[in-house]
């Protein structure tokens, strides 16, 4: 088959989660023997035409020019440039800026992974709530096929739409070993040990829970390391706030993979404060790694972690949960477990191979 990606600022991964799919889910499907081509930013830092054995085509992004709206540009030289090679399969990753374009797309040769609950972001209120509700109705009605990563998204879908849909997971990847001394060194500065800490990583925007969970933080007294971007206009009055507590520390984004899984290892608890979105990819990376999670109560956390962690709502629960000890045994079962399922149900392979099957049944109808 010849595949084309896209929907994804590109690869290798520098931004997300449907960049870090493109990175796995690519390449897995040209090692079975398929033309894989992965749609990318012309401002991406790493210019290559070809990534493990997927080709590269960069598309005009005028980001520096239009800011956030040249999202929209770049989405329609995408598709603009993917008609005109005649793809057996067109796989849109997201619908937020790209569904606009929808009438444009190959309806009978589209899959389209529908991602979260994009409109009921608390950041997407009003006007912007109500686009984006337009923006999924338009992807949903005009793909062949739709994709759900979340069994609470797959229910929305399908009482939503009369497209088809699957529900195939996200993937991550179980490391094989984790390293204590590159923790050590990173903690060192901060006067922190190895399970001495919590640990939260994510983007800092309201259904994401931030604000709460340095509330929670800040009452319980424990050492939390928060690992987000705070330079946004909301992240610096988090910042403003809560920098200058003793036990809570800011240190900024982080990208190496191997240190990042560490500190999620090696911490006393991993906070999960997502809530609309699907699947979320930091929460499988935590499984991954075996960190003790504390995750917010909502049905999409629950159908991917299920009992092998604990659930808060408010900010005065999340905050008895740090101030309380747990007990050893308990804490490496529930760690053990979260990283079997992990490995069990939500490998990169495994989502390849779903993806793979539903694109053979696509092609096999036209």
């Amino acid at each position: 088959m010849k595949i084309a990606i896209l929907g994804s600022r590109g690869v290798p991964n520098r931004y997300g989660g449907f960049e870090e799919m493109a990175a796995q889910v690519g390449p897995l499907l040209a090692s079975e023997g398929h033309e894989v081509v992965i749609y990318t930013t012309s401002d991406h830092p790493e210019k290559t035409e070809e990534f493990q054995g997927c080709r590269i085509v960069h598309i005009f992004n005028p980001e520096k020019r239009f800011g956030l709206a040249a999202q929209f540009l770049y989405d329609l030289g995408c598709i603009l440039h993917a008609r005109r090679q005649d793809y057996d399969v067109y796989l849109q990753l997201g619908y937020t800026t790209s569904g606009v374009w929808s009438f444009l797309w190959p309806k009978d040769k589209t899959i389209t992974n529908m991602d979260g609950l994009e409109h009921k972001r608390a950041k997407y209120a009003g006007l912007l709530s109500k686009f984006l509700l337009w923006s999924e109705r338009r992807a949903a009605l005009r793909s062949k096929l739709l994709v759900a990563d979340n069994p609470g998204i797959l229910n929305y879908l399908e009482r939503r739409y009369s497209t088809p849909v699957e529900y195939v997971p996200y993937g991550t990847n179980v490391p094989e070993s984790f390293d204590l001394e590159l923790v050590k060194r990173y903690l060192k500065p901060l006067g922190l040990e190895p399970f001495g800490y919590d640990l939260h990583i994510g983007r800092v925007q309201p259904d994401n829970h931030v604000e709460e969970i340095l509330m929670a933080a800040q009452k319980g007294g424990f050492p939390l390391i928060s690992i987000a971007d705070y330079n946004t206009r909301w992240g610096r009055s988090l910042k403003t706030r809560f920098n200058a507590e003793e036990n809570i520390h800011l240190p900024g984004t982080l990208y190496e993979k191997e240190l990042l899984n560490a500190l999620r290892h090696f911490a006393r608890y991993y906070i999960h404060g997502h809530s609309v979105g699907g699947t979320n990819p930091a929460l499988l990376e935590a499984m991954g790694c075996g960190t003790y999670i504390l995750a917010h109560n909502n049905p999409f956390n629950r159908s991917v972690l299920e009992d092998w962690g604990t659930y808060w709502t408010q900010v005065e629960e999340l905050s008895f949960l740090l101030q309380r000890r747990i007990d050893t045994i308990d804490r490496q079962t529930a760690s053990t477990m979260v990283q079997r399922r992990a490995a069990l149900i939500y490998t990169w392979e495994g989502v390849a191979k779903q993806y793979e099957a539903l694109m053979e049944r696509l092609v096999a109808k036209s």
